[in-house]
């Protein structure tokens, strides 16, 4: 039985230098990225997905706290040459 001719070489070791080169090219083009996905099992352009949104996390999406900001504004120090300067004292 005769070997396939391979004139490609092995796959490079995941995060080597060639291997971020090749998938910033892939990132790029969307038939890389299928023909990527589908090769790892996911379906193409799927990528890494949140999960199944079933009807009980529809129902209760508006109940969702997502951390709201008090109310307050935020004060910032600056420091000029090491000291820091407080805006409210005047010199």
């Amino acid at each position: 039985m005769k070997k396939p001719d391979r004139s490609w070489g092995d796959a490079p070791k995941k995060n080597s230098s060639q291997w971020r080169k090749n998938e910033s090219l892939i990132a790029k083009n969307p038939t890389l990225r299928a023909a990527r996905d589908n090769a790892e099992g996911f379906k193409p352009g799927s990528g890494i997905s949140t999960g199944v949104t079933d009807q009980q996390y529809k129902d209760n999406y508006d109940k969702i706290d997502w951390g709201k900001r008090d109310e307050t504004p935020r004060k910032f120090k600056v420091k000029i040459n090491g000291v820091y300067q407080d805006k409210d004292e005047e010199e």
